[in-house]
């Protein structure tokens, strides 16, 4: 069966939007850390936590440079999970929009 819905098909182009998208939201939520103080606080409390610890015994992370690298790791992974959720729900809600402009349900 062919679909015959505009709004269902996927194109290349809409494809690589959405990751160009990811990728740079990605990147201004990594940035954030760099000038908010309230997200790097947030990053410190969340880097001297038990949780976190355990994350160092996991990874093997012996020295101070092991430790700083599997925060970065966790701050870019939670970047890009915070990215793709931002931007789906931002695909949402402009497939609502055209939906009610061309005055669909």
């Amino acid at each position: 069966m062919k679909n015959t819905d505009a709004t269902a098909t996927v194109s290349l182009t809409r494809t690589l939007v959405k990751t160009g998208s990811v990728v740079a939201v990605t990147m201004l939520l990594m940035a954030s850390l760099r000038y908010s103080a309230t997200v790097a606080g947030l990053v410190d409390h969340v880097a001297g936590s038990d949780t976190w610890l355990a994350v160092y015994r996991l990874t093997g992370a012996a020295d101070e440079t092991d430790r700083e690298r599997t925060i970065i790791m966790g701050v870019a992974l939670v970047c890009c999970l915070l990215a793709i959720g931002i931007v789906q729900l931002g695909e949402y809600v402009l497939d609502r929009l055209r939906r009610r402009r061309a005055g669909q349900p």
